[in-house]
């Protein structure tokens, strides 16, 4: 498999790269897991990906134990900054003493001595980025971190923190249902020759040409996704049919063929539950497609309008308080930090888009 350079760094990954958020997701599927992992190193996917949160720290140790054999020939990412609260939340947490402890356990649960590429999960609203970076720098002194990248943050975020350090990367959502994250980052990637990964590929199994419109997802995280997208997503499918059919392959690989030869992507990740479904992804990247087709999905996006970038969600407000930089943040009912505007009070019900963006308050 092919090799791309991420951004200004020596670390030269695949262009298709596993995605390990679910990795190990059942305790009776470990040893497959394991064998996901290992199958993908030696079809050439040398970037893998994993966060301490996955799991709740399941997903590294598992990664840890399948790379042990190829260790130098992979390309090991993970991510920190997220931390669960007592009662059980996710938010972000990048304060020094945080981030150090995060990196230890990740180098201890991974079983490695160096992290090739360690990321910023979300950014911090609480946190300057100036005391996060100082701290990471201490572990890029030792080269028990050779890079940091970052994931989830804004343009404005991004140059904030590119102002202070370099990075090779930045982690996006991206698939055909949701591009406004990449079509937002990539002048300034461009400029600053930093490399997108991107995830969701196939919008949580959505685009994979397996799902039929009446399906019911109860208990399972696409239950969240409005009934017209998954009626997007299936029409989207069917549109690329013909296309796979012509060139002999899967709709999987047309999609994933088509991402990753975007500009300014380096990586597409994607996930894996089988080692069926890893060969199946890693075969994307043995063709091309042609530059008329490759118009012919452009034109089947456009078609679909905004998708999931004209969504939103509701998230009641827990508590506020206002940043170092004088920035009213809530503490929203899942946990998470966000910046809102100064009139928010504690009790609010605020309207969020799919891209993190505050759109108002619910009345």
């Amino acid at each position: 498999m092919e090799r791309k350079r991420l951004g200004r760094s020596n670390l030269y990954v695949s262009p298709i790269g596993l995605g390990c958020r679910r990795l190990g997701f059942r305790p009776e599927t470990r040893g497959e897991a394991i064998e996901v992992v290992e199958r993908a190193v030696e079809l050439g996917m040398n970037f893998i990906d994993t966060a301490n949160i996955y799991g709740g720290g399941i997903s590294e140790e598992i990664v840890g134990e399948a790379i042990q054999p190829w260790r130098r020939r992979v390309v090991l990412a993970t991510k920190g900054g997220i931390v669960v609260t007592p009662e059980g939340l996710a938010t972000q947490d990048l304060r020094p003493e945080s981030v150090r402890r995060a990196v230890r356990e990740s180098l201890r649960r991974l079983q490695t001595d160096y992290i090739d590429l360690y990321q910023i999960h979300y950014p911090d609203p609480a946190t300057p980025f100036s005391e996060t970076i100082n701290a990471l720098e201490e572990f890029l002194e030792t080269g028990e971190i050779r890079y940091v990248g970052l994931s989830n943050f804004s343009p404005e975020e991004l140059k904030e923190w590119c102002d202070l350090m370099e990075v090779p990367s930045i982690q996006v959502p991206y698939n055909l249902l949701q591009r406004r994250a990449y079509r937002d980052l990539l002048p300034l990637c461009e400029e600053r020759r930093i490399s997108m990964i991107t995830y969701t590929p196939l919008l949580m199994g959505l685009m994979t040409g397996k799902i039929r419109r009446d399906m019911v997802f109860r208990g399972d995280e696409r239950s969240i996704i409005p009934r017209h997208i998954i009626e997007s997503c299936v029409r989207i499918t069917e549109q690329l049919r013909p296309l796979a059919e012509k060139y002999g392959r899967s709709i999987v690989q047309v999609i994933l063929n088509y991402l990753a030869r975007r500009p300014g992507v380096g990586c597409v990740l994607v996930g894996a539950s089988s080692v069926a479904q890893v060969e199946e992804n890693a075969k994307a990247m043995e063709w091309t497609l042609l530059p008329e087709d490759q118009a012919l999905v452009d034109k089947i996006v456009e078609d679909v309008g905004d998708g999931l970038d004209g969504e939103s969600f509701v998230q009641d407000v827990r508590e506020v308080f206002w940043n170092y930089a004088g920035k009213l943040i809530a503490v929203l009912e899942m946990g998470m930090k966000f910046p809102v505007p100064p009139k928010i009070k504690a009790g609010d019900g605020i309207k969020i888009s799919w891209n993190g963006e505050y759109l108002g308050v619910v009345k």
